[in-house]
């Protein structure tokens, strides 16, 4: 690296050429430019003072000096024309409010989001929690603190909330950085947000869906059984097929193979995202079921959110009929444990169940959903769910 002189500034070749501590003239395609080098949290970073046709080497070296000292103050570098940006910008910069309505709406362009329920959550909780701490400051002015001030109120009392409310203002202000609107994501947990809030996993006991135990499920089936009003058609169908209540309310008449007896859960209700239908192999309880059904429409069910507050709210109801707490979720856990204890393998198990199993590599070259196997599998499942049905 050369050392940079009045004489030979404009003669050195391509590369970098040392003219003060941590200031260097980076020669390429023919532009000469100042550049001063600094390190800030860990971080090597270069700032550009200006050319060699417009900074003598003199001016470029008493600005050095003034960065130099704005760094020991804890400031960062700025040049004139930074100060001049820096208030063009301010004037324009969006509020925090502005910029999120858009940046969910690109979030969920972008992650081809299928599911209004769940645009409707980001939508919702950022105005919740976010908006009034938050709506109205600009981006750069937002810092960790702020942050801060939006989580630690729910952190311990609404832990569940706090951690996706952290998690969306992380991808938003992800996506201000990449746009230059702002320097550091202050939502960022790891080595930020971690050093004043404790992790979740060690204020809030997960709570598992509440799992109906296969024996009190034999018990309780009379409650469903016979299914002869559209509440007690969707719970039983639920249960035969080890479905989510996502997947099973919305099941529709032309989804059903009667002829190879499948029922084909489209992708846009497939939770794994996979971009094809999941087959679902249909037991001899499940056909009875179906044709008990009277059509009244494109749906099986025909349920509104009238008949249950919400559409897929059934918990409540199930809790009514049977007098436990257990919920719809909770018996595809009541299947799985069936399944472990009757020796299924666990690859079947959890196409079974929809989940994806094995890794990338596993993935690639596994790509049968082993449907007869399953087909096998629904039928003993249905089986054991009838088993002590007095008629």
């Amino acid at each position: 690296m050369a050392k940079v002189t009045a004489k030979n500034i404009f003669t050195l070749p391509e590369g970098r050429h040392s003219v003060a501590p941590n200031l260097n003239l980076r020669v390429r395609d023919g532009k000469r430019t100042y550049v001063l080098r600094y390190c800030i949290g860990g971080k090597r970073k270069d700032k550009h003072l200006g050319s060699a046709d417009d900074l003598s080497l003199t001016e470029a070296k008493r600005l050095a000096d003034k960065l130099r000292s704005e760094l020991a103050e804890g400031k960062l570098p700025q040049t004139a024309r930074d100060k001049l940006a820096e208030k063009l910008k301010e004037a324009d910069a969006p509020t925090f409010e502005q910029y999120a309505l858009e940046a969910i709406e690109k979030i969920a362009t972008v992650r081809v989001w299928k599911n209004a329920k769940h645009r409707a959550q980001w939508f919702a909780t950022v105005r919740a929690y976010a908006f009034p701490v938050l709506g109205k400051k600009k981006l750069s002015e937002i810092k960790r603190e702020d942050v801060l001030a939006v989580l630690q109120p729910i952190w311990s009392t609404k832990t569940e909330t706090a951690s996706r409310v952290r998690g969306r203002l992380e991808n938003i202000f992800s996506y201000a950085v990449t746009d230059g609107l702002m320097e550091f994501n202050p939502a960022l947990w790891r080595g930020n947000l971690d050093r004043d809030l404790p992790p979740p996993s060690k204020i809030q006991v997960v709570e598992h869906h509440e799992a109906m135990p296969l024996e009190v499920l034999q018990e309780k089936i009379s409650c469903f059984y016979p299914a002869d009003t559209r509440t007690r058609q969707v719970i039983l169908f639920t249960i035969l097929t080890a479905s989510r209540v996502g997947e099973s309310v919305p099941a529709r008449w032309d989804e059903i193979d009667w002829e190879n007896r499948i029922w084909s859960v489209p992708p846009e209700r497939r939770k794994d995202q996979k971009q094809y239908p999941h087959r679902v192999p249909l037991s001899d309880q499940a056909i009875e079921l179906l044709n008990t059904v009277e059509r009244k429409g494109e749906e099986i069910f025909c349920l509104k959110a009238d008949d249950l507050g919400s559409r897929y709210s059934l918990a409540h109801l199930l809790q009514q009929m049977t007098g436990t707490t257990a919920t719809m979720h909770g018996f595809r856990s009541t299947f799985r444990d069936w399944a472990a204890e009757n020796g299924v393998p666990d690859t079947v198990a959890e196409k079974c169940l929809m989940h994806v199993t094995g890794n990338a590599v596993v993935q690639a070259y596994q790509r049968s959903d082993l449907l007869e196997q399953r087909r096998e599998v629904m039928q003993a499942w249905a089986d054991a769910v009838f088993a002590k049905l007095t008629h």
